[in-house]
This record gives structure tokens, C-alpha cells and sequence, in this order.
């Protein structure tokens, strides 16, 4: 308790020896457990019979419903922490500020420990000489039935993590043992991730400078099976380690694209299944290599990144890129604020930061918007559209009646993915959400992604891509090609897009029109939200993002010239929201608004039709304000 009390206040317990005289004499195991009963029991063995026992075996369990609380509660030596968590990462979080090993161990509960003589072997290298932060070792994949697979793939040599684990993970998360000052040092898993957890905090210790020793001996068991949640949901783990490698070095590597492709071509899991023993549609994982390298590295910063030569991972990503036909050239660059617009460049300040375009590539996508119009319009399913906005109503609402229906989505509505799967259009026009979301923007597939030009810095041009002109003044333009306003609201950038479009009747949904925010704030203010989000459908939608604070009396004033603009020729717009404060529009109820433009079509003698998408939905893991609503 004294030691917990003194840590609390930020004091080191200097009644402990070990880790203060630079020895370690005791490990803690931490454990975070959840309905994994089969094999929790191998697990909590491996540890106790270890020739030096641990001080502590903490497991983790936030309401297994099967036999796993009663297995770690039974078994000896084992502390049972019965809690709940916000998943993995948190419960090993947790374990670790708690422990008071000189040591900590993460043992996951279908993991185990290879031999009695493990902890041996790791105090004794921990005691060598150079005293290492963080010790690790062989590992072999074992399947569900506890049989050997295959050994697993380890870097030996770990004077190279920082470079290859831009690449590679190297490190199997069982057999990794660390000091309490890496903790102390680095913080503890990011508990935002959900797959790539310890391949994050690996990186993050390596670029830190610990001192990484391999210990040439077989650790641990990794069990690798169909249920288990990293193979079980291998796209998502993909993504997630897509998102790692950016956040850290800026760039996804070409060799991690390709291990992704393979699994999105052909199912590969990069593990027990791999280009090395199985035959693959060489062609088919090319192009999508392609596709995943444009999504990830078309950004300004992650081409500032590829082209540092000094950083060899960069370089052949940067090669591998060219050789599939895909360019490494900017096509922006950022300038001092009062940068005027001129010789070759087209210049727009973008929050905070003024950005220089090259007038070509603005040229380029204009055109080909320009060429797209009329195909737009002509695939529209009918002259009603719905323009969602992204508030809790969403959840109250009956998405199935969208069925059918043209459907225009913005910011991080793929979270959603009853509504993402009938959408038609996506639009984003917020620099913090554009850039917090790009890759994942880029990579959808299957939906019309609607942007202005300006987010060219992050969101890279593809087939279902198209950018506008767009100056955020206070005007409705009923001219797509001249410019469409973002002013305050993605959802005014949307009505003047379903009006040039065609689309003569609208409803909007989930336009709930109420922030909770700091009182008094300025809109546009930057808002860091560490907490749920109690503005959006979806309380993941700005946790651990930055977004503009909002200001709805300012959104109503486009909204009314939006309302002007669709009175005067002949059109309507509605408000079909459950709840909300929005009362500028008509109230409308959803089913029945959509009933009547089926009895529209039916007088005309129109014939509906349905339109089929794929690939669509992939793996999610915010100028001035914009919020989604």
C-alpha cells in the first residue's frame, strides 16, 4: 500500500531494491483475460511453474461469461482484478501501473510460456553488463489444440528495430519482458488500438532510444488460430497497423501494403498463410499494392517523408511506388500567409496554414469534375435525395427506409455502417477531419467521394474522387463549376451539391442542430476530445481527435440561403430529423416524405432501380468549423 501511495504521488519507492541498484531480482505477469476459458488454465500454469516464481500474476477480467473468473480466481498465486475496462490495451495498462515486479511481463490468456526456465533466463540477461530495458525472444506459433505450427519470425539483431519496424513487427509480444522505468519513461499501450497495441508500443520504446537485448532461446507459445482476434480480423488489423506506421514514420512502407494487398487478393494472412507457400494472383496484388500506397502516401508530409534518402525504408517505398506507374511528386506546398496566387500556382489558406497548388493539377481535376457532372446527374435514382447530418437522431432513425434513396454522407459516417452501406455520396470539407481521416477516406471504395480542391494536401485523387472549387463565402452558387461554399457546415457544402445535381426534393436527417461544448468558445476554436463524444451517433466519432468547436446559429444563415435558393426555383427542402432543434425547414416525416417521391415516379411512369456496390465499407481503426451536422 505505502508503495502504491508513493507511486500515486509521483515518489520512488526507495525501500525496493533491484531495479534502483540497476539488478532485477522479481517479475510481474499481467494478464488481461476475456472469455478465453479454453486456454487460460495453460496460461496461469506457464507462470506458476516457472523456476523463479513471480511476485505477482495480475489478471485482468471485465466479465468473462464463461468459465475464465472462476479459473483465475481458483488458481494459485493469481490476483483477480473482476472490472470492467475499455478493452486490451487498458487492462494492460492498468497492470502495469500496478505491478511492483522490477520487472513486467504482458501474458495474453491464450498464451503461454514455453518452459519452466523462461524468467531465469530473462532476469539473467536483464543482470548482463549493458542492462537492457527491455529483453525479448524466440517464439513459436502453436495452433488452438496447443500443436506447433511453424517458429515465428524474430529480428535477432535489435541495433535495427528502429529502421525495420517501419516494416516489420520482429517482436512476438509474449516473450517481452521490460524494465518499470520503460513505464515510467514511455507511458503504457495506447488503449485507442485495438490489434497493434504492442507493435505501437515497440516502436515507441525503439525511436525513444531503450535498449532492446534478444535472448537467442524460445520464450513463448503464441497461439495463432482462426478465432483468435488479430487472424480473426486480419483487414482490420492491417488498417490499424497502416495507421501505427504513419503516425510514426510518416508514410506507410511498400512491404506492409503488400501484406495487405495479399490478404485483401487472396486471403493471405502474412503468417501461416503467405506468398512464400501459396500461389497468388500476382497482377490482381499489384494493383491493389497500388491503390493501398496512393491511399496512404499521396499526402504532402508522408512525399516530404519518401523522399528522405537517408531512410532506406523510404526510398524503396518511394521506388516500389514509381514502378507501379504511381507518381511521388508534389502537387502542393506550404507557403507564407500573404502568398499570392501566380506562376504555375494556385494559393488558399487553409485554417492556420497557406497552401500552394500547382495550377495544372487544379486544372486537371476541374476538368475532369467538369466531365463527371452530367454522369452524376444522369445516375441519379430519382429527384429526392437525403442529406444526413451526423447527431445522436441518427440512432433513433430507421436507416432502412434510405433504401433506394440517393444518400449524402459526410465525415466519419463509415462508423456507421448500416447507414455508410447505403450511402451514395460522401463529402468532407473540414481540414481536421480530412487529415485526422484521410488514408481511410482514400481507401473507400464503392461511394462518390465529394472535396474541395484545397484538401488536395491530404486526400488523394481516384476514380470515385472528384474535387470542387470552393471558397467559403456566404453565398448559395446554383453553379457547381464556379464555386461551392463550405461555410460553416459540410452540410451546406452538401445542399448546393444535391441542388447541382438535380435533385429537386430533400430531406435531411440526423440534423440534431445542438453542441455540447465549452460555453462561450469561438467557433473554430480547436477542441482536443479525450472523452466520448455525446455530439455524434457514435461516441468513437471525435474520442482522441481534434475538431472545430461549432456555432449553429452561424450554420442556420446558410441554411436559409439554401432554403431561398431552393424555394425560388420551384424545389423543397425538409426536415425529417427525430427531435432535433432545426426549425427553419418544414418538419416531414421520413417514411412518408419517401413514400411521396415513390408516387412521384409512379405518375411520371418511372421505373426505380437498384443500385449494387462492393468493397465499399473498409475498416475505420476533422477551412474553418464543420462538424457533420
Amino acid at each position: 500500500m505505502i508503495g502504491r501511495l508513493l507511486r500515486y504521488f509521483g515518489v520512488r519507492d526507495l525501500s525496493r531494491t533491484g531495479d534502483d541498484a540497476g539488478r532485477v531480482r522479481t517479475i510481474s505477469v499481467v494478464t488481461p483475460s476475456y472469455n478465453q476459458a479454453e486456454f487460460l488454465g495453460l496460461c496461469l500454469s506457464s507462470v506458476s511453474s516457472q523456476s523463479v516464481r513471480p511476485v505477482e500474476h495480475l489478471v485482468y477480467d471485465p466479465g468473462s461469461s464463461d468459465a475464465s473468473r472462476s479459473i483465475a480466481a481458483d488458481a494459485d498465486g493469481v490476483t483477480l482484478i473482476a472490472e470492467p475496462d475499455e478493452g486490451q490495451a487498458d487492462a494492460v495498462a492498468r497492470g502495469m501501473h500496478e505491478a511492483k515486479g522490477d520487472v513486467i511481463a504482458w501474458l495474453n490468456s491464450d498464451d503461454e510460456y514455453a518452459d519452466s526456465g523462461v524468467f531465469r533466463s530473462v532476469l539473467d540477461r536483464f543482470n548482463e553488463p549493458d542492462a537492457p530495458d527491455i529483453v525479448y525472444g524466440r517464439a513459436v506459433y502453436v495452433d488452438a489444440a496447443g500443436e506447433t505450427t511453424r517458429e515465428a519470425y524474430v529480428n535477432r539483431r535489435p541495433a535495427t528495430l528502429v529502421e525495420k519496424l517501419s516494416h516489420e513487427v520482429g517482436i512476438v509480444q509474449p516473450t517481452v519482458f521490460l524494465r518499470r522505468r520503460v513505464i515510467e519513461q514511455i507511458g503504457t499501450p495506447d488503449p485507442s488500438l485495438h490489434f497493434a497495441m504492442d507493435y505501437e508500443y515497440w516502436i515507441r520504446a525503439a525511436r525513444a532510444g531503450l535498449k532492446f537485448a534478444f535472448v537467442d532461446r524460445v520464450l513463448a507459445k503464441a497461439r495463432y488460430y482462426e478465432e483468435n482476434k488479430t487472424l480473426g480480423k486480419r483487414g482490420e488489423s492491417y488498417a490499424e497497423i497502416a495507421t501505427v506506421v504513419e503516425r510514426h514514420y510518416g508514410f506507410l512502407d511498400e512491404r506492409w501494403a503488400r501484406r495487405w494487398a495479399e490478404f485483401e487478393i487472396e486471403g493471405l494472412d502474412g503468417v501461416l498463410k503467405h506468398a512464400g507457400n501459396s500461389e497468388s494472383d500476382a497482377e490482381a496484388i499489384d494493383r491493389e499494392t497500388a491503390r493501398l500506397l496512393s491511399a496512404h502516401n499521396s499526402g504532402y508530409w508522408a512525399r516530404q517523408r519518401l523522399s528522405d534518402e537517408g531512410f532506406a525504408p523510404a526510398v524503396r517505398t518511394a521506388e516500389a511506388m514509381r514502378e507501379l506507374g504511381l507518381s511521388t511528386d508534389q502537387i502542393c506546398k506550404p507557403v507564407e500567409p500573404e502568398t499570392p496566387s501566380g506562376n504555375g500556382w494556385l494559393c488558399y489558406t487553409v485554417a492556420d496554414q497557406r497552401w500552394a497548388f500547382r495550377s495544372s493539377w487544379v486544372q486537371a481535376q476541374m476538368l475532369r469534375t467538369e466531365e463527371a457532372l452530367e454522369r452524376i446527374r444522369s445516375a441519379r435514382r430519382s429527384e429526392t435525395c437525403v442529406i444526413v447530418g451526423n447527431g445522436p437522431s441518427l440512432n433513433e432513425t430507421d436507416l432502412s427506409l434510405l433504401d433506394g434513396t440517393d444518400v449524402f454522407c459526410s465525415n466519419y459516417a463509415p462508423l456507421n455502417g448500416e447507414l455508410f452501406e447505403r450511402a451514395t455520396y460522401l463529402a468532407v470539407v473540414n481540414n481536421l477531419v480530412a487529415e485526422q481521416g484521410a488514408s481511410d477516406f482514400n481507401r473507400l471504395r464503392g461511394v462518390t467521394k465529394l472535396f474541395p480542391y484545397w484538401l488536395g494536401y491530404c486526400i488523394a485523387p481516384d476514380e470515385d474522387t472528384y474535387f470542387f472549387k470552393s471558397v467559403g463565402k456566404p453565398e448559395f452558387s446554383t453553379d457547381l463549376l464556379k464555386n461551392v461554399s463550405w461555410r460553416h457546415t459540410v452540410s451546406f457544402f452538401h445542399l448546393q451539391l444535391a441542388y447541382g445535381f438535380g435533385y429537386r426534393r430533400v430531406a435531411l436527417i440526423g440534423f440534431d442542430h445542438s453542441y455540447r461544448q465549452q460555453s462561450g468558445i469561438k467557433e473554430g476554436a480547436v477542441i482536443e476530445q479525450d472523452s466520448e463524444d455525446q455530439n455524434h451517433f457514435d461516441p468513437r466519432y471525435f474520442k482522441g481527435k481534434k475538431w472545430h468547436a461549432a456555432d449553429v446559429d452561424n450554420m442556420e444563415a446558410m441554411y436559409r440561403l439554401a432554403k431561398s435558393a431552393y424555394e425560388a426555383d420551384g424545389r423543397e427542402i425538409v426536415n425529417a430529423t427525430v427531435g432535433g432543434h432545426l426549425e427553419l425547414f418544414d418538419r416531414a416525416d421520413l417514411a412518408e416524405f419517401l413514400a411521396g417521391d415513390a408516387a412521384i415516379a409512379h405518375g411520371r411512369g418511372e421505373r426505380g432501380w437498384t443500385r449494387t456496390r462492393s468493397g465499399s465499407h473498409q475498416h475505420w481503426c476533422s477551412p474553418k468549423p464543420d462538424s457533420g451536422r
